[in-house]
């Protein structure tokens, strides 16, 4: 299960792209995901076919991930700004948007 506290260690662990192409391991989790959702890597991107071609989640560079992870029913994309989990098992799709840091106090007074 996927809690507030394991997605905020996600983005602790994972706040750095990744160094090599081969640690995000595609050929595993594409094959594995295309069961369930219309997912083609072309170039350097990644594609979201079912999606609307307005969806600003639909292409994203594989350059841009931080990390892919596996969990027990879905697959995690990491990125700096949010996550998106794309479900193992059926056509789920979920967008966790990392929140803002909270301003300090002098930041809040002198608006940095």
């Amino acid at each position: 299960m996927i809690t507030d506290n394991s997605i905020r260690e996600i983005y602790k662990k994972f706040s750095r792209p990744h160094k090599k192409r081969e640690e995000l391991q595609l050929e595993y989790f594409i094959p594995i995901l295309s069961e369930h959702h219309a997912i083609k890597i072309c170039g350097d991107e990644i594609i979201l076919e079912d999606l609307e071609e307005f969806n600003p989640f639909r292409r994203f560079l594989i350059r841009s991930l931080n990390a892919v992870l596996e969990f027990d029913k879905m697959v995690a994309f990491v990125f700096r700004s949010h996550i998106l989990f794309l479900g193992k098992d059926n056509d789920q799709m979920r967008v966790h948007m990392r929140p803002e840091p909270k301003k300090s106090f002098f930041g809040k007074l002198f608006g940095h």
